[in-house]
């Protein structure tokens, strides 16, 4: 009888014997994207020229790290929500992506910043803090620093501009008004 049962679920069920299967990021509750041959170009590749910093997460099932990864990357979508695109790519299923992008050890995670900037490697902390101070030195900045000099041009440069500034004791622009200079570009000032 056992082996009947066995042979039933096996062909009748077979969605029950991987539902046990637990996915590595929750695809509904995040922005993050998992990659494939059919999207790494677009969601990668032709990202970067678009000004877009990709993460990707390169990871295997048994590598016995991914799941602290997953975690990190997953507070760094929740926290800084659009601001990266983040994405895994599973390279025991995908194997011929991971080799053409040179990733050879797992887990590994990879930057591609915008182009020309080479595609690197990233080995720092892994804590959400230092992975996003790390993206951080690649995104482009064109909000402008206002001082004694140019305070009167900016203010009347681009009349039909709206114009944010932002007051602070902060010796660097914040991160988030940097994308936001980025994404904004000659519709605010």
């Amino acid at each position: 009888f056992m082996f009947q049962f066995l042979i039933y679920l096996l062909i009748v069920c077979p969605s029950f014997i991987h539902s046990s299967k637990k996915e590595l990021y929750n695809l509904q509750k995040s922005a993050i994207v998992k990659l494939t041959p059919m999207n790494f170009a677009t969601q990668i590749t032709n990202n970067r020229a678009k000004n877009i910093i990709s993460l990707v997460h390169f990871y295997t099932p048994t590598d016995g790290k991914s799941e602290d990864i997953a975690k990190i990357i997953t507070e760094v979508d929740k926290e800084f929500e659009s601001m990266f695109k983040l994405a895994f790519i599973n390279c025991k299923e995908y194997k011929d992506i991971c080799e053409k992008q040179d990733v050879h050890a797992f887990p590994s995670l990879m930057i591609y910043p915008p182009l020309p900037a080479p595609v690197l490697k990233y080995e720092g902390k892994l804590t959400t803090k230092h992975i996003v101070s790390y993206l951080g030195k690649f995104v482009d900045n064109k909000a402008t620093e206002i001082n004694n000099n140019n305070v009167d041009s900016f203010l009347h440069d681009h009349p039909n501009l709206p114009k944010i500034i932002l007051f602070t004791d902060k010796t660097n622009t914040p991160l988030i008004f940097k994308r936001l200079s980025v994404l904004y570009d000659k519709k605010i000032d």
